[in-house]
């Protein structure tokens, strides 16, 4: 029988080579993340995806994109320039990209291009030539928010894989004879960050090339190495020095009719109702790490109409919640799964199901007399 101080000698001597050679990928050959620096605006940006103001050509851009595939590593076939702006109220993003063939550009809805796992319109059957642009505002290494726009201005967003979050953010694209242009504004008051006044922040930029099959990062990762915000680029030169306080409020009015063949006996009976709802959402920014949401009588009919089913089981049928005041922070409520961009994403369990939340009770109903 091994004793037990040779036991312990023997997984010092199994453990110490590991570690070393860990040591060694981790250090001197993992290359320093690229830096990108933002410059106050000096002027008034219009979003038109023109990028003919003086400030644009003021700031040193953001080069040397690299292949994710299907050539890994190799520079981008085309390059790419990305520019960084800000003032007291959003983040300005302005992007060159060349390309003399031209460009993919369906039309589309908002999100519908949306691409959580790496393959180019996994969310449909569209493809697109697109720009990403994914901010961690905390720099904590763990938030993500998405922004993309493609050259026909079609708009998608995500945060931390969750394609609900819809923030309120402006974007334009242009296509020329060298390729195409775009530019985003995003207010402060979207996004969460840390109260200091000079910030770094977490980016990282991604282009699709759809008629090279081509998808090209600025932070490059191989394939086969970590990813996510932990090894995204430093954005630099923020000096926010007021803190954005804004109130938004989504008011909504639904009306509805019902139609009734009454009885000519029936004195009581009533041909037709009249329904009548009136409510709102709010949100209050307090800080830049708090906000306050409020709702007044939320209503299914301020939001897209599910999609029709027909369930004959004895369990009720899971919709996804639309309702922004549900939709906000409902990952709080959520535990387990696993969501990245290139990899088999499982869906997390949620303990908290508010679509139960404002409509009628599903055991309720009428009794016979007899």
């Amino acid at each position: 029988m091994i004793s037990l101080r040779a036991a312990a000698t023997l997984l010092l001597l199994l453990l110490v080579p590991v570690s070393g050679a860990g040591a060694q990928n981790g250090g001197s050959g993992s290359p320093a993340p690229p830096a990108a620096r933002a410059a106050m605006v000096d002027g008034t940006i219009t979003v038109d995806g023109r990028l003919d103001e003086a400030a644009w050509r003021r700031v040193e851009p953001a080069t040397g994109f690299r292949q994710y595939q299907p050539d890994e590593g190799a520079p981008a076939s085309y390059p790419t320039e990305v520019r960084v702006l800000y003032d007291d109220q959003a983040l300005y993003i302005g992007a060159r990209m060349a390309q003399p063939g031209g460009v993919v550009a369906p039309l589309a809805r908002r999100d519908q291009l949306l691409d959580a796992s790496g393959n180019n319109g996994s969310f449909n059957s569209l493809t697109t030539d697109k720009l990403i642009v994914r901010l961690d505002p905390y720099h904590n290494h763990l938030d993500d928010a998405w922004f993309e726009v493609n050259p026909a201005g079609v708009r998608g967003d995500q945060f931390n894989g969750d394609p609900s979050w819809d923030p309120i953010w402006d974007s334009a694209a242009r296509t020329d004879s060298l390729g195409w242009t775009a530019e985003l504004r995003i207010p402060f008051s979207q996004l969460r960050f840390s109260p200091d006044s000079v910030q770094t922040w977490g980016l990282q930029i991604w282009r699709y090339i759809d008629a090279r099959n081509e998808q090209v990062m600025w932070s490059f990762r191989p394939r086969d190495a970590a990813s996510g915000p932990a090894f995204y680029g430093h954005l630099d030169g923020l000096d926010i020095a007021r803190q954005p306080r804004q109130l938004e409020v989504l008011p909504y009015v639904v009306t509805g009719s019902r139609f009734d063949r009454v009885a000519p006996s029936d004195p009581y009976g009533e041909d037709h109702e009249t329904r009548l709802g009136v409510g709102a959402d709010i949100k209050v920014l307090l800080t830049t790490n708090l906000t306050l949401d409020a709702t007044l009588n939320p209503d299914f009919g301020q939001v897209e109409v599910d999609p029709a089913s027909l369930n004959l089981s004895a369990f009720e049928t899971y919709y996804d919640e639309k309702r922004p005041f549900f939709v906000a922070g409902r990952s709080a409520f959520s535990f387990g799964g696993m969501r990245c961009m290139f990899c088999n994403n499982t869906s997390s369990l949620s303990s908290f199901y508010s679509r139960r939340i404002g409509r009628p009770p599903q055991l309720a109903g009428y009794v016979d007399d007899n």
